[in-house]
């Protein structure tokens, strides 16, 4: 088992229990203010309800901004590129070493990060591993293994971090991100989910989740036990180290019903929430895919600024989470763990469709 020191106690935000559910802003096709694209699509989450932001790290001002809203648990595209696949040289292991180190201890160390948690992640990997998308091919075993050099000198600069700033104020946590689960698992194709993650030391592992959102119920959770067992054991962290980074159908998918794309990515939810994973994360808040000129709507606010259902279905549901955990701290004294939130959020869900 990888030993990870227990980090110290940090102070909590008032009432900031863990949400589970959650979305992101990444690249949207649209904004209707003058804000920074990001900016808005942060400030309508904040707007939602959600304690929780799924963004790509963006210039210093924009993340000062971000930081400074009420979220709790922030993940964070970073340094995602694939530089790395064609080998990864002592030079660029001492630059990624140096810019994680750097950003973990800013984070850590900050004032106006006390009591939140963040997670330094990157975009699906097995896109990475297989630049031309081609399925039916296996992983070059080289760059899986340059994969796997990448994201533990990550790991291991976080790790520094940490240990140098006794008086943390954060929480920051890593995570590798994974997308092609069910060809590793079912078709025993070489994939990130069986050739890297094995290898790897990070925190967490991301599932963006599309190739076993529409399976049945026990099949999802079949597949989240097979992926969480990839993971190395590793101490003073949750059994199930596997969120759901990224999962729903799009507008189109659901023929551009709302109510129909409402009751579908609600299913979604339940299926995953039913796991009890730390996060499960909705793509996204606005669309960022146009086809033949036409937006895809993977969007909770249409590009006419229009809240869909499914929009209005989260922000009820948040509200219900936060009289769900003031009548659990007026009882208990204590607030909800990650798993009694999942928990309530996935029975709220389904009854909802009742």
């Amino acid at each position: 088992m990888i030993t990870t020191p227990a980090l110290p106690q940090v102070p909590e935000l008032p009432d900031a229990f863990p949400q589970v559910l959650g979305t992101q802003v990444i690249g949207p096709a649209y904004k209707f203010t003058k804000e920074d694209p990001i900016v808005e699509g942060a400030l309508v989450v904040q707007g939602l309800g959600s304690r929780i932001l799924k963004v790509q790290v963006p210039p210093g001002p924009q993340l000062n901004q971000l930081i400074a809203m009420p979220f709790t648990h922030y993940l964070l595209w970073f340094r995602s590129n694939a530089d790395w696949s064609k080998g990864f040289t002592p030079e660029m292991r001492r630059r990624e070493y140096n810019a994680t180190y750097a950003f973990t201890k800013d984070l850590l160390t900050r004032r106006d990060t006390t009591g939140k948690t963040f997670f330094i992640g990157h975009w699906e990997g097995d896109w990475y591993l297989l630049p031309d998308r081609n399925t039916k091919a296996d992983v070059d075993p080289a760059a899986a293994a340059a994969m796997v050099e990448w994201l533990n000198v990550r790991q291991e600069a976080v790790d520094d971090a940490r240990a140098e700033v006794p008086y943390t104020r954060c929480r920051v946590y890593t995570y590798a991100e994974v997308n092609r689960v069910r060809d590793a698992m079912v078709e025993g194709k070489k994939r990130m989910a069986n050739l890297v993650v094995p290898k790897l030391n990070v925190d967490f592992v991301s599932y963006a989740a599309y190739d076993c959102q529409l399976l049945p119920a026990a099949e999802v959770t079949k597949t989240l036990d097979w992926l969480n067992a990839q993971l190395p054991p590793k101490a003073n962290l949750p059994a199930k180290r596997v969120f759901i980074g990224e999962c729903g159908l799009s507008w189109m998918a659901c023929g551009g019903d709302g109510k129909v794309h409402e009751e579908k990515n609600r299913e979604i939810f339940t299926k995953f929430l039913s796991w009890r994973p730390p996060l499960v994360l909705y793509w996204q808040v606005y669309n960022n895919e146009v086809v033949d000129g036409k937006q895809v709507g993977f969007w909770l606010v249409d590009n006419k600024n229009k809240k869909t259902p499914l929009y209005e279905t989260m922000k009820e549901l948040f509200v219900q989470q936060e009289d769900a955990a003031k009548e659990m701290r007026r009882r208990t004294n204590r607030l909800p763990t990650f798993e009694q939130m999942a928990e309530f959020s996935d029975n709220w869900l389904a009854q909802k469709g009742k």
